[in-house]
């Protein structure tokens, strides 16, 4: 399967109009991301709340401070990413792979993160308050609190421990 490709010029508008729908205005259009390649591209700052970015390549991405809240996400690849204080709040994030991805301080409360793959991730300090994490793998990857997790967790679903809410 081949990605699809944007230019510079292209991404500049969907995210223009996609500001524009966030404040409701008729000239907007809700962004639609899915199945394109934005590997290395530096998206910090971005207000992408509820855009749709299926399958979409985010490989090395720099998405700090980000607001992907209601975002739907599914199976989208964003390993080595950096999510440092990104806003996913509620997004969907089924089967996302976050493979080596710093996720540092990152707002990830009620987000489905069903089967998700977080090997090597860097989870310090995220808030996972009530997040589905059924199925997510988290092999080598940095814990909440700073620790290392070794494995698979077929039955994960966080209910607001302390430790999720990032208060450990």
């Amino acid at each position: 399967m081949e990605l699809a490709q944007i230019t510079e010029d292209e991404l500049e508008i969907i995210l223009y109009r996609h500001e524009q729908w966030m404040r409701g205005s008729c000239d907007g259009m809700r962004a639609d991301l899915s199945g394109i390649d934005l590997s290395g591209i530096d998206l910090s700052g971005v207000k992408l709340c509820g855009a749709n970015l299926i399958f979409t390549i985010l490989c090395g991405a720099d998405l700090t401070g980000a607001d992907l809240a209601r975002a739907s996400i599914i199976g989208a690849d964003l390993s080595h990413a950096r999510l440092t204080e990104a806003d996913l709040y509620r997004a969907n994030l089924y089967r996302a792979f976050f493979t080596n991805a710093d996720l540092t301080q990152a707002y990830l409360s009620r987000a489905r993160l069903v089967r998700a793959n977080f090997a090597g991730a860097d989870l310090t300090r995220a808030n996972l308050t009530d997040a589905n994490l059924t199925g997510a793998d988290f092999t080598d990857a940095t814990w909440i609190d700073g620790t290392k997790r070794t494995g698979y967790y077929p039955g994960m679903d966080l209910k607001c421990p302390a430790s999720a809410r990032g208060l450990i």
